[in-house]
């Protein structure tokens, strides 16, 4: 699936990705091989930027799994009464993931 996003989403989604990548890594575990995928797709997406916008191309599991990993990311700041200037890209991003 082909989805062209704001730089703040490919930037924050890649941020919930790492996060939850040291999540893993601080418990000796690895992250699943989707979360790996969309990670690096959203980290070269962002940083090879030239405009406000950046097209990127995901497979339906990494689609899934971003999409369920940001949705989850968003419910605990929620909870915690911790929603920042983030979260409304984030949500955006969910969105076009279909999620």
């Amino acid at each position: 699936m082909r989805l062209e996003l704001t730089n703040y989403e490919a930037l924050h989604g890649w941020g919930v990705v790492n996060s939850s990548a040291g999540w893993h890594a601080q418990r000796n575990r690895k992250p699943p091989a989707a979360e790996q995928a969309v990670g690096d797709i959203l980290f070269r997406a962002y940083d090879c930027r030239t405009s406000t916008t950046t097209t990127v191309e995901f497979s339906d599991d990494e689609r899934a799994s971003l999409a369920e990993l940001v949705s989850e990311h968003i419910a605990a700041w929620v909870k915690r009464g911790r929603e920042n200037a983030a979260t409304q890209h984030l949500r955006s991003l969910v969105v076009k993931l279909g999620g």
